[in-house]
């Protein structure tokens, strides 16, 4: 599971309006930084969380596409989005830093579970496998979302 950081609120469907259902984006500058080194993980069907500005846990998403945009000629590179559908809900929503302190996750690009400077994506692993989450068919944890995905 792929933890994914929007703390700016980036509005994608403004941003990205040719594209649908894009949830992220990164330039490949920000992927030359080893805090995002887990981009290169990432796969369809993988199970991700975008957190906002609230720095809240609600939301997981299954990938559906990754892709370049081909506009190198930026300064920071090309920009690279990732599109994917609501798969869960997390009911209620949940402090991300008291959440991952019960769940005693542990990332070296989350010091005390909190964000660090030029982070943007990390992969927890099992972190949250045992997480329940409420989807259409019921409720689930994280870790059979991943089995089925």
């Amino acid at each position: 599971m792929f933890l994914l950081s929007n703390i700016n609120n980036k509005d994608h469907k403004k941003a990205f309006p040719e594209e649908s259902d894009v949830i992220f984006d990164i330039s490949a500058k920000k992927l030359g930084s080893s805090k995002n080194s887990a981009w290169h993980e990432l796969s369809v069907g993988s199970i991700v969380c975008v957190v906002k500005s609230t720095r809240k846990v609600s939301t997981f998403y299954t990938v559906t596409s990754i892709k370049g945009l081909g506009d190198s000629e930026s300064k920071d590179g090309e920009t690279f989005i990732l599109s994917g559908v609501i798969t869960a809900k997390l009911v209620p929503e949940f402090d991300m830093r008291l959440l991952f302190d019960k769940l005693e996750v542990e990332h070296k690009s989350l010091p005390s579970n909190k964000f660090s400077s030029g982070f943007n994506i990390a992969d927890l692993g099992e972190s949250l496998d045992s997480l329940e989450v409420k989807t259409a068919s019921g409720p689930k944890t994280i870790g059979k979302l991943k089995e089925s995905a």
